[in-house]
């Protein structure tokens, strides 16, 4: 299994994808466009999720930055979504391991942050925490340069099921 099919998060792969469309080194042009305006369309999301990603392009990914909305692989997926909810928050960082390279990260969770520790060449972390689910020690030991802030919505446990890894 490739590092990239090991990040068992959407949103974390959904990033990954977003960070290296931005780069250029990543053609998104076969995925399929959206064809729901108001509602995940499930045909883009599994063929994003579906890409394969090397771990060399993986190790490539210097900056990741996936905030609550604005980004545009989101609006690629569910063209209407502007943030009001955590469709796209990263609610399991295990993988994140592999972006070796990964200095600055901007990221809208509720995961367990230790993982983090886990990444070497990390400078800086922009953190937007929902809820109450990180363990307070995660949150201190993280990163001491980084800066951990709750913002933005709180979790809402009937959404987390829109977002699904393909089959």
């Amino acid at each position: 299994m490739s590092s990239f099919a090991a990040m068992r998060d959407p949103s974390l792969r959904l990033a990954v994808v977003e960070a290296l469309n931005k780069a250029r080194k990543l053609d998104l042009g076969d995925i399929p466009p959206a064809t729901h305006q108001y509602r995940v369309n499930r045909k883009t999301l599994h063929a994003l999720l579906s890409l394969k990603i090397s771990d060399r392009a993986l190790a490539g990914i210097t900056e990741l930055w996936w905030d609550a909305g604005g980004q545009p692989l989101q609006h690629r997926i569910w063209p209407m979504w502007h943030g009001e909810d955590d469709t796209f928050y990263v609610h399991k960082l295990a993988g994140i391991e592999a972006l070796t390279g990964l200095t600055k990260l901007t990221l809208a969770t509720d995961a367990d942050l230790e993982p983090l520790l886990e990444l070497p060449k990390l400078k800086s972390a922009r953190l937007n925490l929902a809820g109450a689910s990180t363990p307070p020690r995660a949150r201190r030991t993280a990163h001491p340069q980084g800066q951990a802030r709750h913002r933005g919505p709180q979790p809402d446990p009937h959404v987390r099921g829109r977002l699904t890894l393909p089959r």
